[in-house]
């Protein structure tokens, strides 16, 4: 009796054809691979490869992610549309419950949704989008854990969103990446997600993908610098590398030696410690890391002003003094208030175009040469390892450009991570010698280098002329620079936007992906670069040059735009030894399966396993 129902025998079928299906692609596993902090998929025999032109589809994610499959089905949001997550924990969430405010805002753009009509057949409609967090841990350091998994609808339940993440900030990187799947019908007055059903699994190919900002070439208002962390956070950026001072100005407040801001520009422009805690907290909410950068013993002119003592004489003022004692008092008392703000691991000390001619010049410090029977060479070297355990002395990894693992690399500390700028064959010379390095080659990464267009931004790759795996494993990941002295508050997003976005994507998507080239990403990046612009980014035109062209991005809803085919990719790197075979394979049906009950109305009847 109980089957003579139509519906429930029909129900029935395609529990039995989707578990079926699933056997099929038992080859699709997510696992932690030896690296326990990331999942794996295998090859399947459903998916594709990224390059694969042989179908139409309309995948616009920036940066693109590791794995993904989809479908073809048109869904909305509902007018009760919201962002959950079930915890014990959750009043002490506040990572994640400001990212939901966040992206709830965004994804409804403040728009008003429509009322929807009574229609045959019934539309498709998400109700929420559920969070799964493995860790309720907020700690924020390098290499945290940011990978997610981000499935449309949940296998479970056809009216939900699924994302599952290991940490907060894995879920914040799910958040962006389930934002930009949907966009906002204006006609219909709906947010549509399509091609579902999506089964989307991500992590950053490195764990560090910066952007310096210099506030000592022109002042940045906070509000601006809170702009820029917002801009990182589209296109997951999570290093925003402060270059608070410089020659020019020292606009930062450092209590223990209160003269030093004297160098400011002026009285208003300026932050004090409380900005600063502001900019960190406004940072670790989108989970930026932001690393200071106190650059010795050149590039601080400004530091006399308020401490002529610092200067080697009045009419040679840089680098600083080293004959004095006081000066590496003030570089410790800095150094000191830092730590108590910003809790980010690495500081960066400079180190750079160090000219020590002012040292020979001028007789204290010519002097001070003589007595230690120092070279002026010698004399650069002793102030960057001085620097360099007082940095270590208050916890920190320090940070130094290239200039000093050119000229004494086998002096610095095995802790110190190379910061490249200059010529493309630092890196690999860096790494060989067993030390971490930041790429960040300005003739392909520099921002204020403005004749470099984006596709060569896309382009650069860290790991250029380095094969063994060992030696890649020391490339910490990369940064572009915006150099200060052509920007301000006024300029600064359309000359970051949409050129950082491209090495963004080469610092987090796999090189499978950013290997195929610009051309293959550019019609992604246009969609980017529109919806920077949508939620308030400046960001400038690929191709300045065509900004009178009629230049739109892809239509969404119209199947016949052009579209490069972001299809799943195979990751070779997982092979049958390394799955773990105590997890369920039940979990990821095939797409047309999903289909089918999503055009039936049936629920997502298999076992699916939990997260873990």
């Amino acid at each position: 009796m109980l089957w003579s129902s139509k519906r429930l025998r029909k129900i029935f079928v395609i529990g039995i054809i989707a578990v079926i299906l699933s056997s099929i692609v038992t080859n699709t596993y997510w696992s932690k691979s030896s690296k326990s902090s990331f999942w794996h998929v295998a090859s399947s025999i459903t998916l594709t490869n990224w390059d694969d032109h042989s179908s139409n589809t309309s995948v616009l994610i920036w940066p693109a992610p590791r794995n993904l499959s989809q479908g073809s089905i048109l869904m909305t949001l509902s007018r009760q549309f919201s962002i959950s997550f079930s915890s014990a924990a959750r009043e002490n969430l506040e990572v994640l419950q400001a990212g939901i405010d966040r992206y709830t805002s965004l994804i409804l753009r403040q728009r008003k949704l429509k009322t929807p009509a009574k229609i045959d057949p019934a539309k498709f409609v998400l109700d929420e989008l559920c969070i799964d967090l493995k860790s309720f841990n907020q700690s924020l350091h390098l290499g945290v854990d940011e990978s997610y998994r981000l499935q449309i609808p949940d296998p479970l339940n056809s009216k939900a969103a699924l994302l599952q993440a290991r940490t907060v900030y894995g879920a914040l990187r799910g958040l962006e990446t389930f934002s930009q799947i949907c966009s906002y019908d204006v006609l219909a007055r709906e947010i549509l997600v399509q091609d579902c059903p999506w089964d989307i699994l991500d992590e950053p190919r490195f764990s560090y993908r910066g952007l310096l900002i210099d506030t000592a070439r022109h002042y940045l208002p906070l509000k601006t610098i809170e702009n820029v962390i917002d801009s990182m956070a589209y296109a997951k950026l999570n290093v925003l590398h402060w270059h608070v001072v410089d020659e020019e100005s020292f606009p930062l407040e450092i209590p223990s030696f209160p003269e030093l801001w004297k160098g400011s520009f002026s009285i208003t422009q300026r932050y004090n410690l409380d900005d600063a805690k502001a900019i960190v907290e406004y940072a670790r909410l989108r989970g930026v890391h932001v690393m200071p950068e106190i650059d010795v013993p050149g590039h601080a002119r400004s530091w006399g002003v308020g401490y002529p003592e610092l200067w080697p004489s009045e009419s040679c003022t840089t680098p600083l003094d080293i004959s004095q004692e006081f000066t590496f008092e003030v570089i410790d008392g800095i150094f000191s208030d830092l730590s108590k703000v910003f809790p980010f691991e690495l500081l960066h000390i400079g180190g750079d175009e160090v000219d020590t001619s002012c040292w020979q010049i001028a007789r204290p410090t010519n002097n001070w040469l003589v007595e230690h029977n120092f070279t002026a060479a010698e004399a650069y070297e002793f102030f960057v390892l001085q620097v360099q355990k007082l940095a270590m002395k208050h916890g920190y990894v320090p940070v130094n450009w290239q200039e000093p693992f050119e000229k004494f690399g086998q002096s610095l500390s095995r802790k110190t991570i190379v910061h490249n700028w200059w010529g493309p064959q630092i890196a690999p010379d860096v790494v060989e010698s067993g030390l971490k390095c930041i790429v960040s080659e300005q003739s392909s990464w520099y921002l204020d280098h403005i004749e470099i267009p984006w596709e060569k931004f896309y382009s650069k790759e860290p790991f250029d002329n380095i094969t063994s795996e060992i030696e890649q494993e020391l490339i910490i990941g990369g940064e572009v620079c915006m150099w200060g002295e052509q920007v301000d508050a006024s300029n600064i997003q359309q000359k970051i936007w949409p050129r950082a976005a491209a090495a963004a994507e080469r610092l987090w998507s796999p090189s499978k992906v950013t290997s195929l080239g610009p051309e293959n990403a550019a019609p992604r990046l246009e969609f980017f670069r529109s919806l920077l612009n949508e939620r308030g980014i400046a960001a400038s035109p690929l191709h300045p040059q065509q900004t009178r062209d009629s230049l739109q991005p892809p239509d969404l809803r119209d199947s016949s735009s052009t579209m490069v085919n972001l299809s799943m990719y195979t990751d070779q790197r997982i092979g049958s030894e390394e799955i773990d075979q105590n997890f369920s394979t039940d979990h990821t049906l095939a797409p047309s399966a999903i289909e089918e009950a999503l055009v039936s109305g049936a629920d997502f009847s298999p076992g699916f396993s939990s997260f873990k």
